[in-house]
């Protein structure tokens, strides 16, 4: 036989043989059980229709806030280059809160405060010196005077040839006098424009440095706290974008996110309680502000109105301590109160199309009972308001 044939007619045997093993293994060892899947009941809790007092509260999250706020901007685009304070930090008026790039035009304006200086010194000595001129002229028209009345009196008494001589000096003095008049006139009437609009233009240009500084500025109008902040070094910013918001936290409001629900609710006779921390039982009233407007300065450009918050009184009987501004509270408003009502949980409510039903058994059957409204609601409970009755039993979902 041929060896190559040999070894492949071995080949197969030996991997028939060893088939057959597995095979037979397979069947007389013990097998692999199969994982049995879990059952899973399909029973669905059961409530049942109570009678009883139900309570519907809200809880809103409300913040201490300044009554008086104001929104404060650079009045022209740049780099920040300097934010000395950051959000519920307090100032004073008159601190620099923030600043854009302005080296180039605080040299200028050392620059314009020299020239300033120099034109301002220029026109002191002139106005020095004329005066000096001014009262030596008339000075000198007041000693002409007497020496005119002095001339009239030689010229008074004397005779011949003594009176030629005192009239030749009287009329030399009297020339004198008009000449001394005439230099006194000229130096009232005198002055300089040029050493006088030197010192306005110096002014002027120091005013519009200090001007186009201010706008790269921005400075507290009053103490306040920084209610706000939205820009860090090296940030560019617009013209007239809002950078602070700032407040004066002499007197404090609660404010609160709008909610169009809850504005059409409330009232300045609806309950609203205040808590310091958001587990306390007991809370403090609080009372709506219905029409209350925070109090905006000349330094806003964006107006804030009641349609953007809602605002609370701060609680009576807390100090200010207790209630620091800017920190978050919890405040509860109740939204109704019924002594009796048919109240079931709403797990076993279901709904479809818009339609609000429940499954009530009945013995062995169920039936379908529409629920026409659901009226205040409880964590657990809510008001139900349809063809139940209480006790009935119902299948949840």
């Amino acid at each position: 036989m041929n060896p190559k044939k040999f070894i492949f007619f071995i080949s197969l045997v030996i991997g028939g043989s060893l088939f057959l093993s597995a095979c037979g293994s397979g069947g007389n060892g013990a097998s692999t059980p199969t994982p049995v899947p879990p059952m899973v009941s399909y029973d669905k809790a059961i409530y049942t229709v109570e009678r009883g007092p139900i309570l519907e509260e809200k809880n809103i999250i409300g913040q201490v806030v300044p009554s008086k706020q104001d929104d404060l901007f650079f009045r022209t685009s740049g780099f920040v280059t300097r934010v000395a304070l950051k959000e519920g930090e307090a100032f004073k008026e008159g601190d620099l809160l923030a600043e854009l790039q302005v080296d180039d035009l605080v040299n200028q304006l050392e620059q314009s405060r020299i020239d300033l200086e120099v034109a301002q010194g220029n026109l002191a000595k002139y106005q020095a010196q004329r005066e000096y001129d001014l009262q030596k002229a008339e000075s000198d028209v007041k000693v002409l005077e007497k020496r005119v009345a002095l001339a009239e009196l030689d010229l008074a008494g004397s005779s011949g040839t003594s009176k030629e001589r005192a009239q030749i000096n009287l009329d030399i003095t009297k020339e004198n006098l008009s000449l001394a008049q005439q230099a006194l006139k000229l130096l009232q009437e005198d002055t300089n424009p040029y050493i006088e609009q030197a010192v306005k233009r110096s002014e002027l240009a120091v005013q519009r440095i200090e001007s186009l500084i201010e706008e790269r500025q921005i400075v507290a109008p009053y103490d306040g706290v920084i209610l706000n902040s939205n820009i860090s070094p090296g940030q560019q910013v617009d013209a007239f974008d809002t950078i602070f918001t700032i407040g004066d936290p002499v007197e404090q409001v609660i404010s609160v996110p709008y909610d169009y629900d809850l504005s059409t609710f409330l009232t300045e006779d609806s309950e609203v309680n205040f808590f310091l921390n958001s587990n306390d039982e007991e809370g403090f009233p609080v009372k709506f502000l219905l029409d209350f407007e925070p109090v905006r300065g000349t330094q806003s450009v964006n107006e804030t109105t009641s349609a953007d918050y809602l605002y609370f009184s701060l609680p009576e009987g807390v100090t200010a301590d207790q209630i620091p501004y800017g920190r978050n509270f919890v405040l509860k408003v109740l939204l109704g109160e019924k002594e009796d009502a048919l109240l079931l949980s709403p797990a076993a409510i279901r709904e479809y199309k818009g339609v609000n039903f429940v499954i009530v058994l009945d013995g062995d059957k169920r039936r379908r009972v529409e629920i026409y409204e659901i009226g205040l609601k409880s964590p657990e409970r809510w008001e139900v308001i349809g063809d139940l009755e209480e006790g009935d039993q119902v299948l949840g979902q």
